[in-house]
């Protein structure tokens, strides 16, 4: 038997080999939530999570892929195909990576995905292949996607197919694992609560935790038919389930997907972070002991010594993969509004300090004595790029447009020779601190949007730089920013048109 590592370091060339091994690993944390969320915590219930979310992938789909990749060793030299919802077919790959250096893996994903979770597949190396139809298909359905897995690896040796939904090593993986590390944290467990997905951990806990204790209860929790949370499935679609659940399983909860997320937010936002399937499998055990207690038969559940009834219960998944899904199932009352929101209307092009010029780069700038690799105007050129473009040669040694954007009255009081007249509404010598004034920035923004254009041929060409000049250089900020992301060469001025007076100024010039 391995030797738990229980200072948790992993050095040497084994090392993330031996991270991802669960015998090296002390027990996942197995965490009793707070009173407010544990409304039965007056009756002498205590309700655990089990934070599956710990593993080194971050899912509870970890111990099943390692368990059915090292039960089949073939599978280091073939292609890797699983019909995965996202953690299984990322566990998969992380595992075959890790174990044997295998990259081939191909998760079969339906077309109904959000882009941002293909996106997460393929940042961890996995190859995507889409299916239409149903989105949670019968493992058996011959029209179904696993059905043409199946098919597609008897007949072809260089694939392997784990097959989640009927590989008994997946449920096995939680009798090795999940189940005894429950017993050993939690002797007096009384009620075991999860999600019911492929079956694998609530029947593989659920058949290790009675073969030490019967009396423990099982629950497992479903979708309302018609209204899917990711990763658990509805009754109907587990039912065929070839694991020994039947066995195992005492009673199932259906809970609505709005449930699951609201419970899942709050259980995050009180430091148990996990996602909405974990939201559901706390959200069917409050519904158990609801039923039981209702029937006055909740204390039949406790322990004969302590009369405590100790309950845990699956935490599964992440949050973050599913965040668009909170806030289209929550109402907006469920969260803290955000403060200024009128900056999401305006000011979304990007800054960059390299933009803003000191009053002695703006004067190199303006009197034509910036050099080939000489002046600030160089920052904005890639140098392989410039030794290929003519263009981006010239450039450099081009002199800006200078648009000073100051009232009329106040450019003819003193100006740059050469510079163009563009006054701003709305903009005065008197304008202070428009970034701590949103509504100030929304202003000088949409003015600044009409300007530009309606005014702009004045400009000039987006081939040369262009210098704005303002009373501070914050507007000029604003509208670098803006031209910037127009494909301009725009520049401003620390302090603006005063900076550079006084600079000139000092050097009597």
């Amino acid at each position: 038997m391995s030797q738990v590592n229980v200072q948790n370091v992993f050095k040497g060339p084994d090392s993330v080999i031996n991270y991802f091994n669960p015998d090296l690993q002390p027990p996942l944390p197995l965490v009793e939530v707070p009173p407010e969320l544990n409304p039965f915590r007056g009756d002498n219930v205590r309700i655990y999570a089990k934070m599956l979310t710990t593993l080194p992938a971050q899912n509870v789909k970890m111990f099943p892929a390692l368990n059915m990749l090292l039960q089949d060793p073939t599978a280091a030299s073939k292609s890797i195909v699983e019909a995965s919802s996202g953690s299984t077919a990322l566990s998969l790959s992380m595992a075959s990576r890790v174990l044997w250096g295998n990259e081939d893996v191909c998760a079969y994903v339906t077309n109904k995905k959000h882009p941002d979770q293909l996106r997460i597949l393929r940042f961890f190396g996995l190859k995507v292949s889409l299916y239409g139809g149903l989105a949670q298909q019968e493992p058996h359905d011959p029209r179904g996607i696993m059905w043409r897995l199946r098919k597609l690896a008897k007949h072809d040796e260089s694939v392997c197919y784990p097959g989640q939904y009927d590989n008994d090593h997946n449920w096995k993986s939680h009798t090795r694992w999940t189940g005894p590390q429950i017993l050993q944290q939690l002797p007096e467990i009384n009620v075991l609560c999860t999600t019911v997905g492929t079956g694998g951990c609530i029947t593989g806990t659920g058949v290790y935790l009675k073969s030490q204790k019967k009396s423990v209860k099982v629950v497992g929790v479903c979708n309302v038919f018609g209204d899917p949370t990711p990763g658990p499935r509805h009754f109907p679609g587990f039912e065929s389930s070839r694991f020994p659940w039947r066995d195992t399983i005492d009673t199932f909860e259906s809970v609505a997907s709005m449930d699951s997320y609201d419970m899942s937010m709050q259980m995050s936002r009180r430091g148990i972070i996990c996602g909405p399937s974990s939201g559901e499998a706390l959200c069917g055990l409050i519904q158990y002991l609801q039923k039981i207690k209702d029937e006055g038969n909740l204390q039949d559940l406790a322990d004969n010594s302590s009369r405590e009834i100790s309950c845990v219960f699956i935490c599964c998944d992440l949050p973050y993969q599913y965040m668009d899904g909170y806030f289209q199932k929550l109402q907006d009352e469920k969260f803290p509004p955000i403060m200024n929101e009128i900056l999401l209307k305006c000011d979304q092009d990007r800054y960059d300090e390299r933009w803003e010029l000191t009053p002695e780069e703006a004067v190199l700038a303006v009197s034509r004595k910036i050099k080939d690799n000489q002046g600030p105007l160089r920052r904005s050129c890639n140098r392989q790029s410039c030794r290929e473009r003519a263009s981006c040669r010239s450039y450099r040694r081009t002199q800006p447009t200078v648009l000073d954007i100051r009232q009329g009255s106040d450019f003819r009081k003193g100006h740059i020779q050469g510079s163009i007249s563009s006054p701003l509404k709305n903009l005065s010598e008197m304008t202070e601190d428009v970034f701590g004034d949103p509504n100030a920035i929304y202003l000088h923004w949409g003015n600044l949007k009409s300007k530009f254009d309606l005014e702009g041929h004045r400009i000039g060409s987006k081939h040369s730089p262009v210098l704005i000049l303002c009373y501070d250089g914050d507007i000029s900020r604003l509208a670098t920013s803006m031209l910037r992301g127009r494909g301009y060469t725009a520049f401003g001025v620390q302090g603006g048109f005063p900076a550079l007076r006084l600079y000139l100024k000092e050097r009597g010039k």
